[in-house]
């Protein structure tokens, strides 16, 4: 069997699992949409590898041999093949950009907490899944495969996946503009909101039914599952879904975290960019040392306002 009828199997799969009403089909419908987005992708690479030998670059190892004639050229080595950090390599290096990754990074996310976590919580989290999963499959499919995608995944599993994603967008979008309307008071946390999910559903459909709260008391609904519960409950979990990224890079270069755990309400809350923590309002008391002028961070504050050089040469005075 092919690449290309494996993808299509596993979608329209995945999709009647979706269809049928029992939680123990959900973590089946997410594995199956989830593997035939995959077959996809690896689908491209062969269809891009050499005449002669149509499955090397979804090998997981190439390497370069030399020919009867003296030429060089590849093969795959063993039958492991591509994951999906390589897939993605390949896809730069040959010059294909417009795969929306952070739509699939999301997507996969969903998936293992699904299977972790919310298996039995949230129908709606899996409706999710299906609903972006809609837009990778009709945009790969149109776009790199020339395929027709109604064609290609036939009328009925189709017009499931365009109802699901149509229903889905709209309810988004209701939900989004609840949330426009709060005054969120830091930029940091207008960006983190992209993470904004559920406390027991995992859902992003996420309603700020008030907007005149004022924040960090921002009370919530999830339109999924109808929990309520207050942003400040979740703030920490938003910020840390939107910048642990970016603090591994700054680590692997060397660099400092863009936020830290606040001394007052112990929370990992402590966004630099805003000098000050996002969840209670704490700021520096100390901004430079009193001794030496540097900028100081938030360790300092308990040398009480003296940096760490400082602060060790003031102690070795005080113990002479």
């Amino acid at each position: 069997m092919s690449i290309l009828q494996n993808a299509i199997d596993s979608i329209q799969i995945g999709v009647e699992d979706f269809e049928i009403d029992d939680d123990r089909r959900s973590v089946s419908a997410v594995r199956n949409i989830a593997a035939g987005i995959l077959l996809l992708y690896k689908e491209k690479l062969c269809r891009l590898s050499p005449p002669d030998n149509k499955e090397l670059l979804i090998k997981q190892n190439i390497r370069p041999v030399q020919n009867a004639k003296g030429e060089i050229t590849f093969e795959g080595k063993g039958n492991k093949t591509v994951d999906v950090q390589s897939i993605k390599e390949r896809f730069k290096s040959l010059n294909i950009t417009t795969v929306d990754w952070d739509r699939f990074d999301e997507i996969s996310r969903l998936r293992n907490d699904l299977e972790h976590y919310y298996t039995s919580k949230s129908p709606d989290a899996v409706r999710e899944i299906v609903a972006k999963s809609f837009l990778l499959i009709r945009d790969f499919l149109s776009e790199h495969l020339q395929e027709d995608p109604q064609e290609f995944l036939g009328d009925y599993c189709w017009a499931t996946l365009l109802k699901v994603s149509d229903v889905y967008s709209a309810e988004e979008q209701a939900c989004k503009a609840s949330l426009y309307a709060v005054d969120w008071k830091y930029h940091s946390v207008e960006i983190a909101l992209k993470n904004l999910r559920c406390n027991q559903c995992h859902s992003s459909l996420i309603q700020a039914p008030h907007s005149d709260d004022i924040y960090p008391i921002i009370d919530l609904h999830c339109k999924s599952c109808g929990e309520d519960f207050s942003f400040y409950d979740v703030v920490e979990q938003c910020i840390d879904d939107s910048l642990s990224g970016e603090a591994y890079i700054n680590a692997k270069d060397g660099g400092n975290p863009p936020y830290n755990t606040c001394p007052e309400c112990w929370q990992n809350t402590f966004i630099y960019e805003e000098d000050c923590c996002v969840a209670c309002d704490y700021e520096m008391q100390y901004t430079e040392c009193e001794m030496c002028g540097v900028p100081l961070d938030l360790e300092d504050q308990y040398n009480e306002g003296k940096c760490s050089d400082c602060q060790y040469r003031w102690e070795k005075i005080m113990a002479e």
